[in-house]
């Protein structure tokens, strides 16, 4: 499944990117470490710098294609835990309607990470693990 299309960023919409995932990572009061290793293996971060303000991440992504990978990923880290909280959702929700993503259409794309984390597990024989990981990830 490719989830994550080619998408040119500069430097500085990197650096946008991880302070957008480290947001979320943050929003449930602390960022968990398997959300702080993914987000350093995507983006980099400086884990001291503030979490951007939704109007300054659009406009850092003036591009639909950008502002969508930073959507899937923000969502991405959101799910990595197997918890999407309401904070998480609520800041995740914050960055789509900054760059005028409709609820309809995040949802679509909260849809396609969670089944490109369930992916790998689609093969396993273990049915009954696969689907206690599907009804976690609410897939």
């Amino acid at each position: 499944m490719d989830l994550f299309t080619d998408v040119e960023l500069n430097a500085e919409q990197a650096k946008a990117m991880g302070r957008a995932m480290l947001a979320v990572a943050r929003a449930d009061g602390s960022a968990d470490a398997r959300e702080v290793a993914l987000i350093e293996e995507l983006a980099p971060v400086d884990t001291s710098a503030p979490d951007p303000a939704p109007a300054e991440l659009a406009a850092a992504f003036p591009d639909a294609p950008a502002r969508e990978l930073v959507l899937k990923s923000a969502l991405l880290v959101a799910l990595v835990d197997g918890t999407f909280s309401d904070a998480e959702k609520a800041v995740v929700a914050s960055f789509a309607d900054a760059f005028a993503v409709s609820p309809d259409r995040l949802e679509s794309l909260a849809s396609g990470v969670k089944a490109f984390l369930m992916a790998p597990l689609l093969p396993l024989s273990n049915t009954s693990a696969v689907v206690e990981v599907s009804r976690k990830l609410k897939v």
